[in-house]
Formats: structure tokens, sequence, C-alpha cells
């Protein structure tokens, strides 16, 4: 929402909205021209043309009512976001379980880089841009395309990209399936003259009936994957290859095997949009990273090193803990945020294994996002079977504070101590480091 916002202040239209999460942020936000009021507060609502809300808002919103009562146009994000799509030429729509954000801001650093005409949309801050918008044109535009309640299905796109594929999002698909039903009606809304990008793995599940389609993979079984792959210093550096052809030498400056894959899926769709092998790898290999994925926060007074990631399914903990494991000189000590009550109950098992990957585990209550509490799916129901059925030592805090100090107390010179979740667990990150 924050960057769409941004979209539409920096093109000369009248921005005004509410947020309930203060911060950083939402100042930005006031400096690029955005009026931000109260979320009670709905006298300016009758000026407005349209009301965009985000799938979070609740029915009864003061504002949403308001609205509503004054026959304003009222739009949900997504049915937004397709609408703004359809100003530019082409869309090009990354979507996937994990990696939405880093590919997308890859691809705009490929894009800028091979001076292309486009828009990016980003659902994060990238460093030296925290706005989640790049603006260098109207023929392109890059976006991330969300599978949560089918939201990627307002695009309609040039080329698709599917990252990969986990089941996630219980609270609007029934099962697997009914989650790849989704891919493939986003694959039915893609160009018949565009190409879809996906993962070996991917693939082998979707529809690509009639449809052109590159693979990525870590193997020669794809059409693009990796050779001579190294790993030095934290980071790892291979090159480009392409249908048994080495393209274009890669050293990565952001740290994790799984961005390895994130680069040869941008490296495809950029292919596709006819930017040059090298172009690719040189903005590849200057790539800095998206805000909150393994970033380096500092050292606590112990000299542990303290890390925040976004990871909130296991899949992504999964990569974070061996992320972590790779460099660190003793152990990883991890502080967990559940994200949503219905993924927690229904991923518990595999929240588990994750989770038991690292040395200890501090669980936190769940951050409820869009929904109401309930005691299944907790965090202390994750916390409570962690400790019995995990193969790790596992503690409950109540709060973020409670977390900063058994993390500080279990944490050492050498330790790595991960602090992962998808909510405002990143402050945890903050107070454990503030000691430097």
């Amino acid at each position: 929402m924050r960057a769409l916002a941004r979209f539409c202040a920096a093109r000369g239209i009248l921005v005004s909205g509410s947020d309930d999460a203060a911060g950083l942020d939402l100042e930005d936000l006031k400096r690029s021209g955005v009026h931000i009021l109260p979320s009670d507060c709905t006298d300016f609502i009758g000026e407005c043309d349209m009301v965009v809300f985000s799938a979070a808002i609740p029915y009864f919103h003061p504002q949403l009512a308001a609205a509503r009562a004054q026959h304003i146009p009222t739009l949900e994000r997504k049915a937004f976001l397709g609408l703004l799509s359809k100003k530019f030429d082409k869309t090009v729509a990354v979507s996937g379980t994990h990696g939405k954000t880093t590919v997308t801001a890859m691809l705009c650093e490929i894009f800028s880089r091979a001076g292309m005409s486009f828009t990016g949309h980003i659902g994060g801050a990238v460093k030296g841009n925290t706005g989640g918008i790049v603006s260098c044109g109207n023929e392109w535009f890059v976006t991330e395309a969300c599978e949560y309640n089918r939201s990627f299905l307002t695009l309609s796109p040039y080329v698709t990209a599917v990252l990969n594929l986990q089941f996630d999002h219980p609270d609007c698909y029934r099962d697997m399936d009914d989650m790849v039903a989704a891919y493939d009606a986003l694959i039915a809304n893609t160009s018949k003259d565009g190409c879809i990008v996906c993962s070996a793995t991917a693939e082998r599940m979707l529809n690509l009936t009639g449809r052109r389609a590159v693979t990525f993979g870590y193997t020669r079984g794809a059409d693009i994957y990796p050779e001579e792959v190294k790993y030095s210093g934290g980071r790892y550096s291979f090159f480009l290859a392409k249908c048994g052809v080495k393209r274009a030498f890669v050293e990565m400056k952001v740290e994790g095997k799984h961005n390895i894959a994130n680069c040869l899926a941008a490296y495809a769709v950029a292919g596709e949009c006819g930017i040059s092998d090298d172009i690719c790898a040189c903005a590849l290999s200057a790539f800095g990273g998206v805000k909150g994925r393994y970033e380096h926060k500092g050292k606590t007074a112990g000299g542990a090193s303290v890390v925040y990631d976004y990871a909130h399914h296991p899949g992504e903990i999964e990569a974070a803990i061996a992320t972590a494991r790779q460099s660190c000189k003793k152990r990883v000590v991890a502080v967990f945020e559940p994200h949503t009550f219905s993924r927690t109950r229904a991923l518990m098992k595999e929240f588990i294994s994750a989770l038991s990957l690292a040395d200890e585990v501090i669980v936190l209550p769940a951050y409820k996002a869009r929904e109401e509490y309930t005691p299944s799916g907790s965090g202390y129901d994750l916390y409570r079977r962690l400790a019995v059925l995990g193969n790790t030592r596992a503690s409950y805090a109540a709060d973020y504070k409670k977390a900063a100090e058994l993390a500080l107390g279990k944490t050492s010179a050498g330790d790595i101590l991960l602090v992962m979740g998808a909510g405002t667990v990143w402050r945890v990150a903050d107070i454990v480091s503030n000691y430097i």
C-alpha cells in the first residue's frame, strides 16, 4: 500500500490515508507528499474520488464505512494494482511462495542498468530506495504478484515468473491443489506471446500447455542453471549457464544459497525482456539486497551477531538458518514470531522441523495480522509442541522485552542471534543490538 501511495503521489495525485503502524516509513510517506491521518478520521473521505484498501482492513473500518455511505468508489489493493498495470505496455509478474521481493528488486537493478523504460513495484525497501517504487518510464511494469487471496489474478502479464511452490495461506486456500490452481489461472492470464519462467520443480506442478516456458534450477536439467559454484567469505560466486553454455560470471553480495536461485530467476526473466547476459551479471553482482532479508543489525554486548530476517514460512526459516550456519562460528539462537494463527496451525509439523535446525529457539506470541486470537496455532501452542516434539531447546517469551532478555542471556561471542518473523519482531533485533 505504501509503495502504491508513493506511486500515485509522484504522478501528481493527491493521496491521503491512514496506517495504524507508526514509524520511519510513515514519516517518509509524509515527505513524499502523502497526507497521513488518524485511522478514525473520516472528515476527508468526502473529498476522495476513490478509496483503496488492503485485504487486512475490516469491512466496518470507519473510513471504508464513510466511503460507502457517501457512495464513493472503493477498490481493494489487488484490483487497484491491476488497474495501474494497464497503464504500461507490458507487465512482468514475479510470483511464488518465497523470494518475490528479492527477485523483483534484482530485476529493477537489471532494468535500471540496461536503461529500460520501466516502473518497478517492490514489496520492501531496497538499499538506496526505501519507497518500494522505481520509476524510470512506462514501457514495462515490474511487480510482485502476491498469491494471497488470489491477488495476482488482477494482472495480465507478458512474462510471469513462478519462483517456487509451497503450501501457504490456509485461510484462503483449501490445500496445495487449490493453491496451484490459482497459479494456473495466473498462467492463463499471461500473454500467449510472452513466457512463463519457473523453477524446474514448479514446472512439474503447473499446467503449461500451449505456453512457452523457461526453467531454472541448480542442475543441468533446467534451461538456466549455475556452473562452477564457489563459496568464500560468506558469499557465493558462479557462472550463469543457459542450455549448456556458460554465459556470464556473478559474484553475489547477498548471502545464502537460496539467492543463487533468485539470481537465476531474475536472469531468466531479464533475458526474455531482451537484456544482455553481461548487464544481468553486472547488476546481480552489484545487488545489495532487500531490507529485512538476512539483514545484519550489529552485535550484542556479549559479541553475538544479530541478524533479522522476514522469514515466516517454514521454507524461509530453513533457508535463513542454513545461511546462518554457513558463517556461524558457534551456535544459532533463533527468536521467532509466528505470523497468523491459521498458518501456524496448518503448518505446525513443518514449523517444528524448520525451527529444530537452530540450536535454541525463543518463541513469541503469534502476530495475528488480520486474524482473531485462537489457542490452536498460537505462539504458545507452537512453543509447547516444539519443546516436546522438536530437536532443539525451546523457550517462550510473552513480549519483545522478555525475548530480548532471554536472547542476551543465551548468546555469546561467535553465536548468531537470528530474529525471524513478518510482523514487528524486528524490534527485538533493535533492542539487543543497541548495546553497541
